[in-house]
């Protein structure tokens, strides 16, 4: 047997050991760094004994057993077998520290370190060369593999590979790590089966060793005795005879002891067979029990998964159900919070509202104190000019009760207080008004100059005197229509032959046409005008004095158009 030690191994090692003492092989074990570290160099080691030398079997241990199968791929024709323990398939790649970084690092300086067990070496770019080359060879011959489930340095799935890809391997899978001391007791065995029994003796040899061992015993018996049978005695003959039956009961016996051993021999095969079948069944029974309790615990832990799984699903469960209840309480704040803001925003709402309020009620009581102020000012300012109005010529006021002042066109409330503050009250005092007078009371007034000509007071004043006179007559005096009253009107200037006079038809409501109010209509019956035929007629010339008469601002009739709203109202 020719043995191929591993990388840090010895020809001296643990397994050749086994080999030379407890199974009695012949065993060849050649240092296989004699050539160098590479896997080329290693296998150049085993192809040079092959070649000088005579093997049946080569065993290989580690990277010896790459080795062996690298010199089996290169030589098809020996008549070998291979036992190959726990063989480092697959060397380039798993090398340690095959990372790129050292594979470059490693073939840029051409050289690596390794340090191992017992080994402090250093490893050219070559090793790595030939390992990338010859990782992967296939042996030629039938092969025996034998790998730990838990080796450390070779994964055992290599050589799973090997025996999945090669029909000439059988791989054996121990529970044993890679330098297999727990498995060197199935070395014989496996070997055994590989070499197809040749450890044990067959029963044709023992056969041949009987049968020679008896004719040597013959010869023996010959020579002791030396017969002669040359001569006619029958003493010799008889003493021959019996010599030869002696010789006959010794093959005899020879013959029983050797059907004997055959018959051991086949007892041994039977016990072998039996044994064999024991074993296998006991194997049989081992995976079987393995197989159940592999499947116990697959259970075991599919159920564990089941119950985690459940456990896993509960606590989703039970975070999505919290997350729907923080949802909803979140979408009811949210609700909350929502009305809450509405409600404050229409309080903002009221309360900005308010405070506009407020401020504008502030703003109109500080501005109505302001303009009530600035009237007291005013109004002292005008008393303070009583001396610029010529009395004598209009009166001092002495009734009881003043005039609303404000129906004359251009008085308004506070231009009455002015007037009531210098001291006119009554429609008899404007009325007495000359337009020197006139110009006073509108200096004293602070109005714009000739104001009170143009709106012609006094002439207005008039006209409410006569007002008041005709409410103060019957109602009969407001109709008549007789020349004297609308002369003291000033209706002279009226076209009455255009216009035509009221008589005795009735009076339609004047306040229908738009400038014409009652206060208005009532002047316009004293002058004479209580239908819509009447104004219907009027020319530019006859509304100018009617305009007049009526103490309207200048064209006010006319710009109105009391003609033809008139006419309007009459269709």
């Amino acid at each position: 047997m020719l043995f191929a030690h591993g990388f840090e191994g010895s020809p001296t090692g643990s397994k050749p050991t086994y080999m030379k003492e407890a199974l009695g092989w012949k065993v060849t074990a050649p240092k296989m760094s004699e050539l160098g570290w590479s896997i080329a160099s290693q296998t150049d080691v085993l192809i040079k004994h092959l070649d000088e030398g005579e093997y049946d079997l080569v065993v290989g241990s580690s990277m010896g057993g790459l080795a062996a199968a690298n010199a089996s791929s290169m030589r098809p024709s020996e008549d070998i077998r291979l036992l190959l323990i726990a063989p480092a398939f697959g060397l380039a790649e798993n090398w340690e520290g095959m990372e790129e970084t050292g594979r470059s690092a490693w073939k840029t300086t051409g050289e690596r370190r390794y340090t191992g067990f017992e080994l402090d070496i250093v490893l050219p770019w070559e090793f790595m060369e030939s390992a990338e080359r010859m990782s992967w060879p296939i042996p030629a011959h039938p092969t025996s593999i034998m790998h730990g489930r838990f080796d450390e340095v070779v994964p055992i799935s290599y050589s799973r590979k090997v025996n999945e890809s090669c029909k000439n391997v059988t791989l054996y899978e121990t529970d044993d790590g890679h330098r297999m001391k727990d498995s060197l007791s199935l070395i014989q065995e496996i070997a055994s089966e590989l070499m197809g029994g040749f450890v044990s003796k067959s029963n044709e040899e023992e056969k041949v060793e009987v049968q020679e061992e008896v004719s040597q015993e013959v010869s023996d018996a010959g020579d002791e005795h030396n017969l002669e049978v040359d001569g006619d005695s029958e003493e010799d003959i008889e003493q021959l005879e019996a010599e030869m039956k002696k010789l006959e009961a010794q093959m005899a016996k020879k013959k029983e002891k050797l059907e004997a051993s055959k018959k051991e021999a086949r007892l041994e095969e039977l016990a072998l067979e039996k044994e064999e079948e024991e074993i296998e069944r006991e194997l049989e029974s081992m995976e079987a029990s393995e197989a159940v309790q592999q499947a116990e615990q697959e259970v075991e832990r599919a159920r564990a998964e089941a119950e985690e799984a459940n456990k896993k699903a509960e606590a989703e469960e039970a975070e999505a159900e919290e997350a729907r209840l923080i949802a909803e309480m979140e979408e009811e704040e949210a609700k909350e919070a929502k009305a809450d803001a509405a409600a404050a925003k229409r309080k903002l709402a009221d309360a900005i509202l308010k405070a506009e309020i407020a401020g504008k009620d502030v703003q109109g009581i500080t501005s109505e104190a302001e303009d009530e102020k600035r009237e007291l000012l005013i109004l002292e300012r005008v008393g303070k000019r009583r001396d610029s109005i010529d009395w004598k010529k209009i009166g001092e006021f002495g009734g009881s009760s003043s005039d609303d002042l404000t129906l004359i066109n251009g008085i308004d409330e506070f231009t009455q207080k002015k007037l009531n503050s210098l001291g006119v009250f009554s429609y008899e005092q404007l009325s007495r008004m000359d337009s020197t007078t006139a110009k006073n009371v509108n200096d004293a007034l602070e109005m714009l100059p000739g104001k009170v000509i143009e709106m012609d007071w006094t002439k207005q004043a008039i006209t409410m005197l006569e007002l008041k006179g005709v409410d103060k007559a019957s109602s009969s005096l407001i109709e008549d229509e007789s020349d004297e009253v609308f002369a003291d009107l000033s209706a002279a200037q009226i076209k009455w032959a255009q216009i035509g006079k009221a008589g005795d038809r009735k009076s339609d409501d004047l306040t229908q046409i738009k400038g014409v109010d009652a206060e208005t209509q009532k002047k316009l019956k004293v002058l004479g005008i209580r239908t819509y035929d009447q104004l219907s007629r009027m020319d530019t010339e006859t509304a100018e004095a009617v305009n007049g008469a009526l103490g309207m601002m200048p064209g006010r009739v006319s710009k109105m158009m009391w003609a033809q709203q008139a006419k309007a109202l009459m269709d």
